[in-house]
């Protein structure tokens, strides 16, 4: 059963004290056979969580399906954010059956994890469903996740609602770990956006204009 004190019980949002993230699956082989998005796409949404992730200070498991194999091995990317992290290479479909994952996870002492992974509907859902039967609060990022097709991941996502899993976004996220606009982390924060969504970049560039008239 989750254990952890920091977490407020009368508020349905995360924050950084009291969330974990979990980034499952997010191998160089795996990431070919999502086709509900597009690479270049779903590999920028998942920089971009690992990213709130360090802005946030928030505890990171790593985990990979054996990564010897076809699967490969995780995103270089997230290797050099993350170079003090155990990757947990697996042989269990299920992450959540894999002792060494389940024991990193409960290491964290956070009860509300947020998960994304490829694919959606096994890398994500099976674990995301088994964390909410000991007691977890999760949500399960889709837009950092992937999956063969648009049909596959709509009965995933429809899995894990009936579950209790909260379907949510990388963006959705930041933002609920900022919460407010005057933390002396929104710059970085605002900056965070802008390099990884097209449409802050130009709010960034309207904002800066406007400032130097």
């Amino acid at each position: 059963m989750a254990q952890n004190e920091t977490t407020n019980e009368t508020s349905p949002f995360f924050s950084e004290d009291d969330a974990a993230l979990l980034l499952i699956d997010h191998q160089t082989g795996l990431i070919q056979g999502v086709e509900n998005q597009d690479t270049i796409t779903v590999r920028n949404n998942v920089l971009a969580l690992a990213r709130v992730g360090q802005i946030y200070d928030l505890p990171v498991v790593l985990t990979t399906s054996r990564a010897e194999g076809p699967n490969g091995p995780l995103l270089p990317e997230l290797t050099e954010m993350f170079p003090d992290e155990e990757v947990i290479d697996r042989s269990d479909v299920n992450a959540w059956d894999d002792p060494e994952f389940v024991k990193a996870v409960e290491e964290t002492g956070r009860s509300n994890l947020i998960m994304a992974g490829i694919l959606t509907e096994v890398c994500v859902a099976f674990p995301a469903i088994s964390a909410i039967n000991e007691g977890y609060n999760v949500q399960a990022v889709i837009d950092a996740s992937g999956s063969f097709n648009d049909r596959a991941e709509q009965a995933a996502m429809s899995r894990m609602e009936q579950a209790g899993v909260d379907l949510t976004s990388w963006f959705a996220v930041s933002s609920e770990m900022l919460k407010d606009w005057t933390k002396d982390i929104a710059p970085e924060q605002a900056g965070h956006f802008g390099e990884r969504t097209g449409f802050y970049e130009l709010v960034m560039a309207s904002y800066e204009a406007a400032g130097s008239d």
